[in-house]
């Protein structure tokens, strides 16, 4: 079958199907970081303390900038501008250092 071929149900289906894929990776990844080693469990407890500690936009920034997107295509989505992402990131950055130089 060729894409120009798809109907509108087959449309659907794979949209759902990209969803569900989406979903279940997101949930094998959190299953999966239980299985940390002891060592490194202070990690993963401090990445929970980070994304408490984070802004709503600071997540959102810090989650589009780990995936590689510039700061002007991050500002367009957010619809805030090129600055305003870049502090947004800085202070982020800043919270990680601060979380996991910080003795334990």
């Amino acid at each position: 079958m060729k894409w120009h071929e798809l109907t509108d149900v087959d449309a659907d289906r794979l949209i759902n199907a990209i969803t569900r894929s989406k979903e279940f990776a997101a949930k094998m990844a959190v299953f999966q970081s239980g299985f940390i080693a002891h060592e490194l469990r202070w990690l993963q407890l401090s990445a929970h303390e980070l994304y408490d500690k984070l802004s709503d936009r600071e997540r959102q920034v810090f989650a589009m900038r780990i995936k590689q997107h510039t700061f002007p295509i991050i500002a367009d989505i957010l619809e805030i501008s090129e600055s305003t992402a870049k502090t947004y990131w800085r202070r982020t950055l800043a919270k990680c250092a601060n979380l996991f130089l910080s003795p334990k």
